[in-house]
């Protein structure tokens, strides 16, 4: 069962220390299950919630036995997918006083359009078009804003749009893929009308010139940093391909100093994504979401439901107050 189980879960994209961690708490399951002599094969549901309050009994916290209890879902899964049993009778458990709040205030649709709209490129009418460092600003500004409508328009995270590579972008159809990794799955997607004008700008006029400036001019990264100063060709410490942390950060700074209709502030870009997916959930079905999301199980999109309760409950406060 060890290397079996181990391996299902590598499959399903755990981390080496997360594979460990279940495997063992797997194997404490069983060898409580062993002293009644229950085979884990015809365990229940019964048998879980018994073994949790002996969890409880010994001290465990919730959070560890909510670890646990995750643990034996997979490890039931696992027996399901080999033929071992016929279903996962504990697949919607959950327990109870496991905190799970929001994470992040919600921008509304129109604090995501405004954020990308008024994330505005200067033209060569800027008074400051003169000056040396102007140049560099417009690039910088161009770029951002097609990175920007990747993650307001379709959810995307910074880790995506860093790895992205220029054959993922296809403008002739109006999609864009998006590979999986070890948390995610791959998915394409269409692409926003209204963002198809910066995607191609910055495709066909300004990544060739970006290219210049890079230590590898033939790097298939779709978006490019840029080096400072321009004058010069950038040392190899200068050009690291894909857009750096530093890129993310003065970005997000830039976008901090908007005033959004809502009142909100925008806090980082795991905000934008929990906005886009909370807005998605009120219009497509949940495995629709989930795929948009890249989410390699449904749970992680439901995790995302709990902002359309407190948004619900939010506008219950608003229009019909208790008195």
């Amino acid at each position: 069962m060890a290397e079996t189980f181990k391996t299902y879960l590598q499959a399903e994209g755990k981390s080496k220390s997360t594979v460990q961690c279940y495997y063992t708490h797997a194997i404490h399951f069983i060898s409580w299950l062993d002293r009644d002599g229950t085979e884990a094969e015809h365990s229940t549901a019964k048998e879980v919630l018994a073994y949790l309050n002996q969890l409880q009994k010994q001290g465990d916290s919730n959070t560890t036995r909510n670890l646990k209890l995750n643990a034996i879902k997979h490890f039931f899964n696992y027996q399901v997918k080999h033929g071992h049993r016929s279903d996962n009778p504990i697949q919607h458990l959950k327990l109870k006083g496991i905190k799970r709040q929001k994470l992040y205030p919600i921008l509304s649709k129109q604090d995501l359009e405004q954020l990308y709209t008024q994330y505005a490129v200067p033209t060569t009418e800027d008074p400051n078009s003169h000056k040396k460092w102007f140049t560099h600003y417009q690039w910088s500004r161009q770029r951002n804003k097609a990175m920007l409508g990747l993650m307001i328009h379709l959810g995307l995270t910074t880790a995506e749009v860093n790895g992205m590579e220029l054959n993922d972008l296809n403008l002739r159809e109006g999609t864009i893929y998006i590979a999986g990794s070890r948390k995610s799955n791959e998915r394409t997607l269409a692409l926003k009308s209204n963002q198809m004008l910066e995607l191609m700008e910055y495709h066909y006029q300004l990544r060739p010139k970006l290219l210049d400036y890079q230590q590898d001019p033939t790097t298939n990264y779709l978006f490019l940093a840029i080096p400072v100063p321009l004058n010069r060709k950038a040392k190899a410490s200068d050009k690291t391909g894909a857009p750096r942390l530093e890129i993310w950060k003065r970005l997000s700074k830039e976008l901090k100093d908007q005033n959004l209709p809502s009142g909100n502030t925008f806090i980082n870009f795991k905000q934008v994504r929990t906005s886009v997916i909370t807005h998605w959930l009120k219009h497509y079905n949940l495995r629709e979401v989930q795929y948009r999301a890249g989410h390699r199980y449904v749970s992680s999109t439901e995790a995302y439901l709990v902002n359309q309760i407190d948004d619900l409950q939010a506008d219950i406060d608003k229009f019909h107050p208790i008195q």
